[in-house]
C-alpha cells in the first residue's frame, strides 16, 4: 500500500512538472509588444491650401476639417505568437492602434489589427528544400487603415480583410511551377475632401522556374487581376489586369539580392466609354550589403491598380534607402523617392500627379527589447495644376516583451 501511494504521488509530480513545462513553453512562444509615438504632420489630408480653403466653403466637407496640420499621438499595444510545427512556421499577432489628432479631434480612432501567417519549409527564403518538394505560404490580415494618402489627396479610412496564398512545386533541380493569390477587400468610410466606394481585388499568378542554382531563380509568370467597385455608375475601377513577367530572384551574389522583373500590362475596362490601355510594368527590388555597417535597398515599381474614387493609376514608382550603423546601439537612415501617377477617370480623362520625397531618421537600442528613435518626411507633390509640399516628424519608442 505505502508503494502504492509513492508511486500515485511520483505520478502527479511527474504531470505537475510536465504541464508547468507545457505552460512555460507556451509562455515563451508569445510575447508583448508595444510602439508609441507623437508626430507633426503639416498637411494631413495631403492637399494644396487652395483646396482645403475651397473645401473650407463647401457645406458637405467643411465640418470634417479643422486644421490642415496636425499633432498625432499613437500608442499600439500587440500580443504576437510564433510557433513551429513540423515544418510549418505559424506567426500571428494581435493588437490595438489608439490615435489622437490634437487639433482635428473628429479623426481621432481606435481600430484593431489581426494577422496570421503559414510559411511551409521557409517557403519565402528557399528555393530548392530536402524536406518537400510542394512548399507553400498563407497570410491572414484583417484591420482598419487611417492615413494620409498623396494618390487620394486625403485622409483616409478603411476597414479591410486581406488573404493570400501561394504554392510551389518543384518538378526536378531545375525546374519548378508555382501560383497564387490574394483576395483583398476595403471597406471605405466618408472621407473629409473625397468620396469612396469599396474595392475588391483579386489577383491569381500562374508561375514558371528555371532554378538557375539554389539561391537564384529565373522566373516567367502571367498573373490576371479583377478589380471591382461598388461604385454602380460608370468607373474606371471596374477593370481587368493582365500582365506577363520575366526576370530573376534570389541572390547574385554575397552581397546582393532581391527580385528583377520586366513584363507588359494591358487593362480591360468593363465601361465601353472608357478605353483600353496598355503598358510596360516593372519589378525591381534589390538589397545591397555594402560592408558591415552600411547597406543600401532599391527599389523601381510600375503598375496599373484601381482607385477606390472610380479611377485607374498607372503608378511609377523609384527609391534608394541607405542603412547605417553609427555604433553598436546607434543606427541611421536616409531615403530618396520619386513617383508619376497618371490616372484615367470615369469619363476617360487622362491627368498626372508627381511626388518627390526625402527623409532622414536615427534610433538607438535604449535595451536590448527597447529602441527610441525618430525620422523626418518631406514631400514635394506637383499636378497639372499646381503644387505643394508636406512635412512631417516623428519621434517614438518600440518595445518587445
Amino acid at each position: 500500500m505505502p508503494l502504492l501511494v509513492i508511486l500515485i504521488f511520483q505520478f502527479f509530480v511527474l504531470l505537475s512538472v510536465t504541464a508547468q513545462e507545457s505552460f512555460l513553453q507556451s509562455v515563451r512562444e508569445l510575447d508583448i509588444g508595444a510602439r508609441a509615438s507623437l508626430a507633426y504632420d503639416s498637411n494631413i489630408f495631403g492637399i494644396s491650401s487652395n483646396v482645403y480653403a475651397d473645401a473650407l466653403s463647401t457645406s458637405s466637407t467643411k465640418e470634417e476639417l479643422e486644421s490642415r496640420d496636425d499633432f498625432i499621438l499613437n500608442f499600439s499595444p500587440s500580443v504576437h505568437f510564433s510557433k513551429k510545427v513540423y515544418l510549418i512556421d505559424i506567426t500571428g499577432s494581435a493588437g490595438l492602434s489608439i490615435t489622437r489628432y490634437i487639433k482635428n479631434s473628429k479623426k481621432s480612432f481606435i481600430v484593431p489589427v489581426t494577422t496570421l501567417s503559414l510559411d511551409f519549409d521557409e517557403s519565402l527564403k528557399k528555393r530548392l528544400s530536402t524536406n518537400a518538394k510542394i512548399r507553400f505560404d498563407a497570410t491572414f490580415d484583417l484591420g482598419q487603415h487611417v492615413d494620409t494618402s498623396i494618390i487620394e489627396q486625403d485622409l483616409v479610412s478603411y476597414t479591410y480583410l486581406s488573404l493570400s496564398a501561394n504554392v510551389r512545386y518543384n518538378h526536378s533541380r531545375k525546374f519548378g511551377i508555382g501560383g497564387g493569390t490574394s483576395y483583398t477587400f476595403k471597406d471605405y468610410q466618408s472621407g473629409a475632401i473625397q468620396s469612396y466606394s469599396d474595392l475588391s481585388i483579386l489577383p491569381l499568378s500562374l508561375r514558371s522556374f528555371y532554378i538557375y542554382s539554389e539561391k537564384l531563380d529565373i522566373y516567367s509568370e502571367y498573373s490576371h487581376t479583377r478589380s471591382i467597385s461598388k461604385d454602380d455608375s460608370v468607373n474606371a475601377a471596374d477593370s481587368a489586369t493582365h500582365s506577363l513577367n520575366f526576370g530573376l530572384n534570389g541572390e547574385y551574389s554575397p552581397k546582393l539580392a532581391g527580385k528583377l522583373g520586366f513584363g507588359y500590362a494591358w487593362q480591360d475596362y468593363e465601361w465601353s466609354n472608357i478605353s483600353d490601355t496598355s503598358d510596360f510594368v516593372t519589378t525591381i527590388d534589390l538589397s545591397w550589403t555594402h560592408n558591415s555597417k552600411t547597406s543600401s535597398n532599391y527599389f523601381v515599381n510600375r503598375q496599373f491598380s484601381p482607385s477606390a474614387q472610380g479611377t485607374s493609376m498607372l503608378n511609377t514608382s523609384l527609391g534608394v534607402r541607405f542603412n547605417h550603423k553609427l555604433t553598436d546601439q546607434v543606427r541611421g537612415f536616409s531615403t530618396a523617392s520619386f513617383s508619376d501617377i497618371k490616372y484615367v477617370d470615369k469619363v476617360n480623362n487622362h491627368s498626372n500627379l508627381d511626388q518627390l520625397g526625402f527623409g532622414i531618421g536615427i534610433d538607438y537600442n535604449l535595451q536590448k527589447s527597447i529602441i527610441i528613435g525618430s525620422s523626418y518626411n518631406y514631400n514635394y507633390i506637383e499636378t497639372s495644376k499646381e503644387s505643394y509640399d508636406r512635412h512631417t516628424f516623428e519621434i517614438y519608442a518600440s518595445g518587445r516583451f
